[in-house]
């Protein structure tokens, strides 16, 4: 009767501790399935300093010479540009025959707008045509995500322009078994200010938050959960884990004993 105690009450807190937490760790809890929902187009990202701009300048005349102003279009052996107009601290670049152009703020719809109004103006470009890329996309991963460790920072580059918080998720591989969900910390700077927001990833709300598009430099950090928080700042020294051992097993003797009895 006594053993059977024993495997009861071990059968319960086995099945406490495996439902405990499974749902933290859960994605989109609360969104419809098998429904389509009206995506809102909400992504607007400026030019901010030291981004790399790839400016292509193009004429619908024949024989238009545009070749000096195309800075940004070399290519490496990788496929990727090495080249571009980068944008100085005071917010310029710095482009053939027009001269110190302030881009910051910017959206890179307006810059190409505003280039090609340029270009024609001064009779530099018949008839021109301008596409404007960001070249340096980057943003960086801190915490407890799949692909590093709590100490380091990781730096991820894309080719594209827009990505999504999930995307980006994926990119460093996921987050750590440890890491929250329902706090996820995107810290943000642009035109000239600093800004830290929290993100649940459990729920739909994620949607509709403006962080869910990740900005150039954005950094995202994943809390880890109290257990992990625990577990590093334990002392690991000789010392500790003997005693922490022999600590253990005067509990299960005792746990024992009394049911034994």
């Amino acid at each position: 009767m006594k053993i059977r105690k024993i495997i009861c009450l071990s059968a319960v807190v086995a099945a406490m501790a495996s439902c405990a937490v499974p749902k933290d760790i859960v994605y989109i809890q609360d969104a419809p399935r098998d429904e389509k929902v009206a995506i809102a187009e909400r992504f607007v990202d400026k030019i901010q300093i030291d981004d790399l701009l790839g400016i292509s300048v193009s004429s619908t005349v024949l024989g238009a010479n545009t070749a000096s102003f195309n800075k940004g279009n070399s290519e490496t052996a990788g496929g990727t540009s090495a080249q571009g107009y980068l944008v100085d601290r005071n917010g310029e670049i710095n482009f053939p025959y027009i001269g110190r152009l302030k881009v910051r703020g910017m959206t890179r719809e307006q810059l190409r707008d505003t280039l090609e109004v340029l270009l024609a103006k001064e009779e530099l470009v018949p008839e021109p045509r301008v596409t404007v890329n960001l070249q340096n996309f980057k943003f960086y991963t801190l915490g407890a995500t799949g692909k590093m460790n709590m100490q380091n920072a990781n730096q991820n580059n894309m080719q594209g322009e827009r990505l999504t918080l999930l995307q980006a998720i994926a990119m460093c591989g996921d987050l750590d078994i440890s890491g929250q969900r329902k706090n996820v910390t995107i810290i943000r700077e642009m035109d000239g200010y600093r800004e830290i927001g929290t993100v649940d990833l459990t729920s739909k709300d994620v949607f509709d938050s403006p962080y869910y598009y990740v900005a150039q430099n954005d950094i995202i950090y994943v809390e880890p959960n109290d257990k992990m928080k625990r577990q590093a700042n334990l002392d690991f020294t000789p010392l500790t884990v003997i005693t922490s051992v022999l600590s253990f097993a005067t509990s299960i003797l005792t746990f024992v004993y009394i049911f034994l009895k």
